[in-house]
């Protein structure tokens, strides 16, 4: 195999929409990004918990849900409008308080999130991750190809393809 070309013969991870399929990480519709597990230097999995900020909202939305009811007698059509909107906030806010996550740490301040529907499939996510990680690092076995190394030849010190990215 070529060392310019990924290697697409181990899939590790594939439910549709994140693929971890060799030195790759693919995120499907509507993101479309793509991971080179090269840079990625860990993973980390878990429950988004509850932050300062969705416990303001939360109290800001339950305080307009009352002031919305407490004015439907003066303006019935404001009232309700208020009502119904910080309900729908206070529903948001409910809803999204728990989603599971696979964190890429990269190695700095950059780290991103992957959101998912269970907390089982973060795990399962996040465990292929770390075994592609770690086969990414396992030297071959006797009979397996070997990749170019990203060295530039001994022999000749300005390289024809010099290799300016770290991945």
């Amino acid at each position: 195999m070529d060392g310019n070309l990924p290697d697409t013969s181990s899939v590790y991870f594939d439910d549709g929409s994140i693929s971890v399929v060799g030195r790759m990480i693919n995120v499907g519709h509507p993101y479309n990004h793509t991971y080179n597990l090269a840079s990625i230097v860990g993973t980390a999995y878990g429950s988004e918990s509850a932050g300062l900020g969705k416990i303001m909202w939360g109290f800001l939305s339950g305080f307009g849900v009352l002031l919305g009811v407490v004015s439907m007698r003066n303006a019935p059509v404001m009232g309700a409008t208020i009502a119904c909107m910080s309900a729908a906030i206070l529903w948001k806010i409910i809803q999204g308080s728990s989603r599971p996550y696979v964190e890429l740490k990269f190695g700095g301040l950059n780290n991103q999130l992957l959101y998912m529907k269970k907390l089982s499939h973060a795990a399962q996510l996040a465990d292929a991750i770390n075994m592609a990680i770690q086969d990414m690092h396992t030297p071959p076995e006797p009979g397996q190809p070997v990749y170019n190394p990203i060295f530039p030849d001994p022999a000749d010190p300005v390289s024809r393809n010099p290799i300016f990215s770290r991945n």
